[in-house]
């Protein structure tokens, strides 16, 4: 995660973890087969956070809420975590076996929220719309978070997470009967005037 992984050389691996050469060479050829068992750990331990229900006796906004603060939580107490994760996004770009592994935690994650979104409209305290949309828009925000936390030494999130969990909220409550088509066609250029 410090040098990246184009820039690190198995030997760089061993000297770290206080090991001979020799002895990381007995259990991987290769970096890139640590490399793959480090993310298969790490996926099994999002899989084990994030696979589960979400509590069905709360009202669906206190949910996401709750959802939403544990998630930065998680995010602000563990930077490596955030790191490693940025990094499976880059390796994903470039390798196959990157894109399932990502791909499979998307969907855990994106379901997990979906649901709590459906419920949300259910109860009429989410505005309608497709809840997997709505759940890729939590997530993208989310990240785009985790993302933040690159240029900053000791990871720091940009926001709390309460506050995190208040713009998705806002982000999934009714507050606005102006549509994205409507936005998009009157917004034109920032600051510029447009005819009526």
């Amino acid at each position: 995660m410090r040098r990246g992984y184009a820039a690190t050389r198995l030997l760089d691996i061993a000297r770290e973890a206080g090991l001979s050469k020799g002895g990381v060479y007995f259990h991987y050829r290769a970096k890139e087969q640590l490399f793959h068992e480090i993310l298969a750990n790490y996926v099994r331990v999002l899989q084990e956070r994030w696979d589960f229900e979400p509590v069905a006796d709360q009202p669906a906004d206190r949910t996401m809420g709750r959802l939403v603060m544990a998630h930065l939580r998680s995010m602000q107490d563990d930077p490596d975590e955030v790191r490693l994760f940025n990094l499976l996004v880059t390796m994903a770009a470039q390798e196959q076996p990157f894109r399932e592994r990502l791909e499979e935690l998307f969907r855990l994650m994106q379901g997990l929220y979906a649901r709590v979104i459906e419920r949300g409209i259910v109860e009429g305290v989410f505005m309608g719309g497709d809840p997997q949309v709505l759940a890729v828009s939590v997530l993208s925000f989310l990240n785009g978070l985790g993302g933040f936390t690159a240029i900053h030494e000791d990871g720091t999130l940009p926001i709390s997470p309460e506050h995190g969990a208040e713009q998705v909220l806002r982000m999934l409550k009714p507050h606005s009967s102006v549509s994205a088509v409507e936005f998009a066609s009157s917004a034109g250029h920032p600051g510029k005037p447009q005819p009526n």
